[in-house]
C-alpha cells in the first residue's frame, strides 16, 4: 500500500510506518496518513481532494482523530479493518472558481466594529449582523455549535453570527440551495482552513448547496484499544 504523509511532525512516524511494510510516496498515494490535528486533516483533503484520509493524532485537539496508538492504527489499515467513510462537502462558485468545504464556509464582516446588511433566500428577510456560517454534518461540531449550541448529522446548515434579530438555524437537505447578497457593509469568505480570503463586494451574490464531491475518511466504531491512554481535548 503506498501512503502520503502529512503534518509538521510527520518524520516522526515515517520509521514506523516503513517497518510495517507501507511504501511512503510524494505522489499518487493510495492513503493520505494526516498526522497532526483536525487543521492538518482539512488541510490534507484541500490538497489531496477525494484521496482516503486516515488521520492520527498529534494533538490534543484532534476531534476527528481516533483515539488509538499510531501503531494500532496502521496495523487495522493494513488489514483493511477500518471503514471507509464518506463525508459531503459543501460547495459555492466565487469569482468564476469553484470551492468547496468539507466542514464550513464562513462570510462576516471585514471591519469587527461595523455589521454587514445581508440577505438570505430562504428568509427574505434584511438582516444585520456579522454574517453566516453554512456547514457541513462534519463541521458541525465547530463554529456551527459554538453560535447555535447544535449539532446535526444530515444535510447542511446555516448559522446567523451576532445578528441584531435572533435567528434560528436553518437545516437543509441534499438538493436545497442557499443564496447571500451582501446589501452593505464589507464582507469576506473564507473555509475550512485555507489561509486564502476572498473579499465580497456590495450586491453580490453568492450560491451554496452540497457538492457532488465526499471526502474519503477512516473511521474506527468499537475497536477499543487497552494500551491507549489519549483523551479527546
Amino acid at each position: 500500500m503506498k501512503v502520503l504523509l502529512t503534518g509538521k511532525d510527520s518524520k516522526d512516524i515515517e520509521s514506523l510506518v516503513k517497518s510495517l511494510g507501507l511504501e511512503i510516496v510524494a505522489t499518487n498515494p493510495d492513503v493520505v496518513i494526516s498526522y497532526g490535528g483536525d487543521g492538518t486533516l482539512l488541510t490534507s483533503e484541500r490538497v489531496y481532494p477525494g484521496v482516503p484520509k486516515l488521520p492520527i493524532r498529534d494533538s490534543l485537539i484532534c476531534k476527528k482523530c481516533p483515539d488509538h496508538e499510531e501503531k494500532v492504527l496502521l496495523q487495522e489499515l493494513l488489514a483493511s479493518k477500518l471503514k471507509l467513510k464518506e463525508y459531503k462537502k459543501l460547495e459555492t462558485t466565487f469569482f468564476y472558481r469553484t470551492f468547496t468545504a468539507l466542514n464550513d464556509f464562513v462570510i462576516r464582516n471585514a471591519q469587527p466594529m461595523h455589521a454587514i446588511r445581508f440577505q438570505i433566500s430562504n428568509t427574505n428577510k434584511l438582516l444585520i449582523g456579522d454574517g453566516i456560517v453554512l456547514s457541513t454534518p462534519f463541521g458541525s461540531t465547530g463554529y456551527f455549535k459554538s453560535i447555535t449550541g447544535e449539532t446535526f448529522e444530515r444535510g447542511w446548515g446555516v448559522a446567523f453570527n451576532n445578528t441584531t434579530q435572533k435567528i434560528p438555524p436553518l437545516f437543509l437537505k441534499d438538493g436545497d440551495t442557499i443564496t447571500f447578497k451582501l446589501g452593505r457593509g464589507s464582507a469576506t469568505l473564507s473555509f475550512d482552513n485555507n489561509p486564502d480570503i476572498f473579499k465580497i463586494d456590495e450586491g453580490s451574490e453568492l450560491q451554496f448547496k452540497l457538492s457532488d464531491q465526499t471526502a474519503k475518511i477512516y473511521e474506527l466504531e468499537s475497536l477499543r484499544c487497552p494500551n491507549c491512554h489519549i483523551t479527546r481535548g
